[in-house]
């Protein structure tokens, strides 16, 4: 009896921790769409990582960067004045992310999300986050000046001046 309920416990708790990062794109979840109806988007470039978590990761050598800040270089979208912003990424619970699919000195073309509600510890109503789910950012390599990833469910490369010319603003 006392391992079924071992058993169960285990099955419950690893159910739990599938869900809290577990989802699915339900419609367009590109690039295209999710930055269509954003509220801020914005080309930057990342300048440092902030705070680490604690924990290993599993698979990753090293602490695992926890935040990051990033310097707007263009703004297409939203009423962010600042130069640069805090975006912080995956805990392993968030359905963020991991800031470390982000490189310093690269370039990004993001969609990010303000952070308003669920605050963790040291992340700010100012900071941003994405949301795994969704296409939320892209990499850009700005010599070619093309940003990569699902841009369109079928287009995964769109050109710097081709996505502001389709930007719904």
């Amino acid at each position: 009896m006392k391992s079924l309920i071992l058993v169960m416990t285990l099955i419950l708790f690893s159910t739990f921790q599938v869900f809290a990062c577990d989802c699915e794109c339900t419609g367009d979840c590109s690039f295209s769409s999710i930055s269509n109806n954003s509220e801020f988007v914005a080309l930057i470039k990342v300048i440092s990582y902030d705070d680490y978590l604690d924990d290993e990761i599993m698979g990753y050598e090293g602490k695992m960067p926890y935040s990051m800040t990033v310097e707007i270089i263009k703004k297409y979208k939203g009423k962010e004045t600042r130069n640069t912003i805090k975006i912080w990424g995956d805990n392993g619970a968030k359905c963020r992310p991991y800031i470390s699919n982000f490189k310093i000195g690269e370039h990004y073309l993001i969609a990010p999300n303000l952070l308003r509600v669920y605050k963790l510890k040291g992340e700010k109503s100012i900071d941003y986050d994405f949301f795994s789910c969704n296409t939320d950012y892209l990499k850009v390599d700005i010599e070619k000046q093309k940003a990569y990833g699902e841009y369109t469910k079928i287009k995964t490369e769109i050109e710097l001046k081709e996505f502001e010319e389709k930007l719904m603003i």
